[in-house]
Protein backbone atom coordinates (compact mmCIF):
# COMPACT_ATOMS: atom_id res chain seq x y z
CA UNK A 1 0.00 0.00 0.00
CA UNK A 2 1.35 3.61 -1.08
CA UNK A 3 1.81 6.15 1.54
CA UNK A 4 -0.04 9.50 0.86
CA UNK A 5 2.51 12.28 1.54
CA UNK A 6 1.31 14.91 3.13
CA UNK A 7 2.58 18.69 2.09
CA UNK A 8 4.10 21.10 4.21
CA UNK A 9 1.65 23.81 5.37
CA UNK A 10 2.31 27.16 3.63
CA UNK A 11 3.22 28.47 7.12
CA UNK A 12 5.55 26.22 8.07
CA UNK A 13 7.39 26.82 4.76
CA UNK A 14 7.53 30.30 5.05
CA UNK A 15 9.11 29.59 8.85
CA UNK A 16 11.68 27.12 7.30
CA UNK A 17 12.63 29.75 4.53
CA UNK A 18 12.78 32.33 6.98
CA UNK A 19 14.97 29.85 9.27
CA UNK A 20 17.40 29.85 5.91
CA UNK A 21 17.73 33.19 5.14
CA UNK A 22 20.71 34.43 6.90
CA UNK A 23 19.51 38.22 6.85
CA UNK A 24 16.54 36.91 9.66
CA UNK A 25 19.54 35.63 11.88
CA UNK A 26 21.92 39.05 11.10
CA UNK A 27 18.26 41.26 12.08
CA UNK A 28 17.73 39.55 15.35
CA UNK A 29 21.87 39.56 16.29
CA UNK A 30 21.55 42.95 15.94
CA UNK A 31 18.48 43.70 17.95
CA UNK A 32 20.03 41.98 20.18
CA UNK A 33 23.40 43.88 20.39
CA UNK A 34 21.15 47.08 20.60
CA UNK A 35 19.25 45.68 23.33
CA UNK A 36 21.96 44.84 25.81
CA UNK A 37 23.77 48.30 24.67
CA UNK A 38 19.98 49.80 25.56
CA UNK A 39 20.48 47.42 29.13
CA UNK A 40 23.86 48.69 29.49
CA UNK A 41 23.53 52.71 29.20
CA UNK A 42 20.04 52.47 31.30
CA UNK A 43 22.71 51.07 33.89
CA UNK A 44 25.27 53.31 33.50
CA UNK A 45 23.04 56.30 33.18
CA UNK A 46 21.48 55.31 36.62
CA UNK A 47 24.39 55.00 38.92
CA UNK A 48 25.74 58.44 36.87
CA UNK A 49 23.04 59.87 38.40
CA UNK A 50 23.16 57.86 41.44
CA UNK A 51 26.51 59.07 41.87
CA UNK A 52 26.01 62.74 41.14
CA UNK A 53 23.03 63.03 43.51
CA UNK A 54 24.91 61.12 46.13
CA UNK A 55 28.20 64.64 45.94
CA UNK A 56 25.51 66.77 45.84
CA UNK A 57 23.21 65.70 48.78
CA UNK A 58 26.40 65.00 50.93
CA UNK A 59 26.65 68.28 53.41
CA UNK A 60 30.57 67.82 53.32
CA UNK A 61 31.25 67.87 49.74
CA UNK A 62 28.31 70.08 48.75
CA UNK A 63 28.70 72.53 51.65
CA UNK A 64 32.44 72.06 52.45
CA UNK A 65 33.98 73.58 55.63
CA UNK A 66 37.50 75.41 54.33
CA UNK A 67 40.05 73.15 56.17
CA UNK A 68 42.25 75.85 56.21
CA UNK A 69 45.35 76.46 58.93
CA UNK A 70 48.36 77.86 58.73
CA UNK A 71 50.99 79.68 61.46
CA UNK A 72 50.47 82.54 63.65
CA UNK A 73 54.33 83.62 63.29
CA UNK A 74 55.73 82.65 59.79
CA UNK A 75 59.51 83.06 58.28
CA UNK A 76 59.48 86.28 55.94
CA UNK A 77 60.07 86.21 52.47
CA UNK A 78 58.48 87.07 49.07
CA UNK A 79 56.18 83.69 49.25
CA UNK A 80 54.52 83.69 52.05
CA UNK A 81 53.45 87.70 51.98
CA UNK A 82 52.09 86.64 48.37
CA UNK A 83 49.98 83.85 50.24
CA UNK A 84 48.63 86.26 52.77
CA UNK A 85 48.49 89.11 50.23
CA UNK A 86 45.06 88.16 49.85
CA UNK A 87 43.93 88.47 53.29
CA UNK A 88 45.38 91.32 53.94
CA UNK A 89 43.07 93.24 50.88
CA UNK A 90 40.27 91.23 52.28
CA UNK A 91 40.57 92.85 55.56
CA UNK A 92 40.68 89.43 57.26
CA UNK A 93 44.39 90.12 58.68
CA UNK A 94 47.31 92.68 58.71
CA UNK A 95 51.16 91.54 58.82
CA UNK A 96 53.66 92.81 61.52
CA UNK A 97 57.42 92.25 61.28
CA UNK A 98 59.12 90.54 63.88
CA UNK A 99 62.95 91.00 63.46
CA UNK A 100 65.15 88.15 64.18
CA UNK A 101 67.15 85.38 62.09
CA UNK A 102 65.62 84.49 59.69
CA UNK A 103 63.03 87.48 60.15
CA UNK A 104 59.94 86.47 60.21
CA UNK A 105 56.39 87.89 60.33
CA UNK A 106 53.22 87.70 62.60
CA UNK A 107 49.21 87.41 61.38
CA UNK A 108 47.35 89.43 63.72
CA UNK A 109 43.01 89.19 62.90
CA UNK A 110 41.77 92.01 62.63
CA UNK A 111 37.90 92.66 64.21
CA UNK A 112 36.54 91.16 60.46
CA UNK A 113 38.91 88.04 60.62
CA UNK A 114 37.70 87.24 64.62
CA UNK A 115 34.32 86.64 62.38
CA UNK A 116 35.70 84.07 59.86
CA UNK A 117 38.74 82.69 61.75
CA UNK A 118 40.47 81.78 65.26
CA UNK A 119 44.18 81.51 66.91
CA UNK A 120 44.04 78.53 68.40
CA UNK A 121 47.90 78.81 70.29
CA UNK A 122 50.25 79.27 67.31
CA UNK A 123 48.01 78.45 64.55
CA UNK A 124 45.20 80.76 62.53
CA UNK A 125 41.79 78.31 62.12
CA UNK A 126 39.54 79.14 59.23
CA UNK A 127 35.99 78.70 61.03
CA UNK A 128 33.66 78.61 58.60
CA UNK A 129 32.01 76.98 55.77
CA UNK A 130 33.50 77.73 51.91
CA UNK A 131 30.47 77.88 49.99
CA UNK A 132 28.14 75.84 47.94
CA UNK A 133 28.96 73.83 45.25
CA UNK A 134 27.40 70.65 43.37
CA UNK A 135 28.34 68.51 40.59
CA UNK A 136 26.96 68.85 37.38
CA UNK A 137 27.71 65.42 35.10
CA UNK A 138 29.69 61.65 36.04
CA UNK A 139 32.57 61.36 33.47
CA UNK A 140 33.84 58.25 34.58
CA UNK A 141 32.78 55.75 37.24
CA UNK A 142 34.15 52.07 37.86
CA UNK A 143 33.18 49.70 40.17
CA UNK A 144 35.83 47.84 42.40
CA UNK A 145 33.28 46.38 45.04
CA UNK A 146 32.26 47.38 47.88
CA UNK A 147 34.44 50.63 46.40
CA UNK A 148 33.30 52.66 43.88
CA UNK A 149 35.86 55.20 41.98
CA UNK A 150 34.06 58.23 40.21
CA UNK A 151 35.36 61.27 38.23
CA UNK A 152 33.13 64.17 37.79
CA UNK A 153 32.70 67.68 37.08
CA UNK A 154 31.43 70.38 39.50
CA UNK A 155 30.96 74.13 40.55
CA UNK A 156 31.03 76.49 42.69
CA UNK A 157 27.38 78.24 43.08
CA UNK A 158 28.61 80.60 46.29
CA UNK A 159 31.54 81.62 48.28
CA UNK A 160 31.37 82.84 51.61
CA UNK A 161 33.13 86.29 51.58
CA UNK A 162 36.33 85.47 53.25
CA UNK A 163 37.36 82.82 51.23
CA UNK A 164 38.49 85.48 49.34
CA UNK A 165 41.83 84.69 51.33
CA UNK A 166 42.37 82.06 48.69
CA UNK A 167 43.35 84.85 45.99
CA UNK A 168 43.86 84.17 42.63
CA UNK A 169 43.77 80.54 42.97
CA UNK A 170 39.99 80.20 43.86
CA UNK A 171 38.27 78.72 41.23
CA UNK A 172 35.57 81.14 39.60
CA UNK A 173 31.67 80.59 40.39
CA UNK A 174 29.84 78.58 37.30
CA UNK A 175 32.80 77.32 36.50
CA UNK A 176 33.41 73.64 35.83
CA UNK A 177 36.24 71.89 37.27
CA UNK A 178 37.15 68.65 37.93
CA UNK A 179 37.13 65.99 40.84
CA UNK A 180 37.74 62.50 41.75
CA UNK A 181 35.26 60.58 44.63
CA UNK A 182 36.03 57.65 46.32
CA UNK A 183 32.25 55.91 47.80
CA UNK A 184 31.93 52.94 49.73
CA UNK A 185 28.78 50.33 49.69
CA UNK A 186 27.53 50.74 53.22
CA UNK A 187 23.82 49.72 54.43
CA UNK A 188 22.11 49.52 50.92
CA UNK A 189 23.45 52.67 49.84
CA UNK A 190 26.61 54.32 48.19
CA UNK A 191 28.47 56.88 50.89
CA UNK A 192 30.85 58.76 49.38
CA UNK A 193 33.85 58.76 51.66
CA UNK A 194 36.77 60.80 50.26
CA UNK A 195 37.33 63.45 47.37
CA UNK A 196 39.68 65.73 45.48
CA UNK A 197 39.04 68.79 43.94
CA UNK A 198 42.26 69.61 42.73
CA UNK A 199 41.59 73.43 41.58
CA UNK A 200 40.19 74.30 44.68
CA UNK A 201 42.72 72.25 47.05
CA UNK A 202 45.29 73.73 45.35
CA UNK A 203 44.40 77.25 46.71
CA UNK A 204 43.71 75.64 50.08
CA UNK A 205 47.39 74.10 49.94
CA UNK A 206 49.76 77.21 49.54
CA UNK A 207 49.01 77.68 52.71
CA UNK A 208 50.62 74.66 54.11
CA UNK A 209 54.04 76.14 52.71
CA UNK A 210 54.20 78.84 54.78
CA UNK A 211 57.00 78.34 57.24
CA UNK A 212 56.69 78.44 61.22
CA UNK A 213 58.48 81.06 62.76
CA UNK A 214 60.67 80.32 66.10
CA UNK A 215 59.08 82.01 69.03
Amino acid sequence: MEEIGVSPSPFRMRALALLRDKRVWAALLAAAVLLTAAVVWAAGSYHRAQARNGLNEFAPFANPALELMFPRLVIENEASRKILDAGIRDGMWTLHARGGTPPSLEVRLTNEGQRWFSGVGDQIVATFTAGTREATRIEELEDIFPSRRVRFRYRWTQYQSASAVLGAGLPEIGQEQEGEALFLYENGQWRPMHWTTPAFDEAVDQFKSLEPAPR
